[in-house]
């Protein structure tokens, strides 16, 4: 029994545990633990409960027997957002250590402890694990799979062993997606789509909060890498194939009554954003976020909030930069001005001539 370093893809190790890093909130939403999630979704949902229960947490490993393999949940971060600390290591070691003796574990592969997205040095963390793990190799093999520089062996694309369970934001971005133009399509502007969809909608169907580039939905993050495995379970080599299959099994009425709520605004959304660069798209949907955060407010701290918004925020857009947005948003009609100077979202009126929406007919796929 041993202690050996290695590079290559953990998911073909022979060890008979892998341990998957994680974070405290129930998200795999990238790098290693978004493999792990397409691979062992069973884990994903035991993964999602523990956190929920309290059962994860940092130096508190959670475990789930699929698929032959002990998966061992490690948290190297507190919030998904965050970065990882040298003290959330040394304290899932230390529960780590207690698994592979309580479960007699003879073999474990364990990935870069919290030297990927959790951005911690990854010479420190190997000495800490040679440190904890040294006495543990002596009835153990221990394989460590080192960063690679430049390597995509945690981001290349595995087939999901069960087929995404997706849901009408998901068919909602696929059109928003379709009806963006392809030549400039970037996540910022689906994303900026969706924000100015709640606008035009009049209420909050993505919950966006602030980020840096602006208004910002996490959840949309998470749907789009959904409806990626959704293509890739299923074949289907473009979204359009992808969003009529996903029409067939989503419609009702009740979902066909939601479609046609939603056309006319995922039509002006879109519009919109096609109509702008991605400048000028971040710094209008900021200017609109912050007056819908705080109706009433004035062109002069629009402009304020927005600088004290962050420090790339405020070298990237100029006073006339934003005060330009706000003279947009006047004149696309999403706001309105009183005597005072005070701005407001200007509230959708219900249109009595709403045509019927007939995803299928009145769509045209990418």
């Amino acid at each position: 029994m041993s202690l050996y370093f290695t590079h290559g893809n953990i998911f073909a190790s022979d060890a008979e545990a892998l341990v998957n890093t994680v974070n405290c909130e129930g998200y795999m939403g990238k790098g290693l633990a978004y493999q792990f999630k397409l691979k062992y979704p069973e884990n994903n949902k035991g993964y999602i409960q523990a956190c929920r229960n309290g059962d994860l947490a940092i130096g508190k490993l959670y475990t789930c027997f699929e698929q032959g393999k002990l998966i061992i949940n490690f948290p190297t971060k507190n919030k998904w957002r965050a970065k990882s600390k040298m003290s959330y290591i040394e304290d899932g070691l230390d529960d780590l250590i207690r698994i592979i003796e309580t479960n007699n574990i003879k073999s474990i592969a364990l990935p870069p402890l919290g030297s990927g997205n959790g951005g911690l040095e990854w010479e420190s963390v190997k000495d800490l694990i040679l440190n904890k793990l040294n006495n543990i190799a002596l009835t153990t093999d221990i394989y460590i799979y080192e960063p690679v520089p430049n390597a995509s062996i945690f981001e290349r694309g595995l087939i999901p062993s069960k087929p995404p369970r997706l849901n009408l934001s998901a068919y909602v971005l696929m059109e928003l997606k379709h009806r963006l133009s392809e030549v400039n399509f970037n996540y910022l502007r689906l994303q900026k789509a969706a924000f100015f969809l709640n606008i035009y909608l009049g209420s909050d169907y993505f919950k966006f909060k602030a980020y840096k580039f602006g208004p910002y939905d996490y959840a949309i993050e998470i749907i789009c890498k959904n409806i990626t495995e959704y293509q890739k379970y299923y074949g289907f080599s473009s979204t359009r194939d992808a969003q009529q299959h996903l029409h067939s099994t989503l419609i009702s009425d009740k979902i066909q009554q939601k479609l046609n709520e939603l056309s006319d605004p995922i039509i002006k959304a879109c519009n919109l954003v096609n109509s702008l660069n991605d400048h000028d798209v971040e710094c209008i949907a900021t200017s609109c976020f912050l007056i819908k955060e705080h109706p009433g407010i004035t062109t002069h701290d629009v402009v304020h909030k927005f600088q004290q918004w962050s420090p790339e925020k405020a070298a990237k857009f100029t006073s006339h930069d934003i005060e330009n947005s706000i003279e947009t948003l006047l004149f696309k009609g999403l706001i309105s001005a009183d005597i005072f100077g005070g701005l407001n979202i200007i509230k959708p009126t219900q249109n009595n001539e709403s045509r019927f929406y007939d995803p299928m007919a009145a769509i045209s796929y990418c």
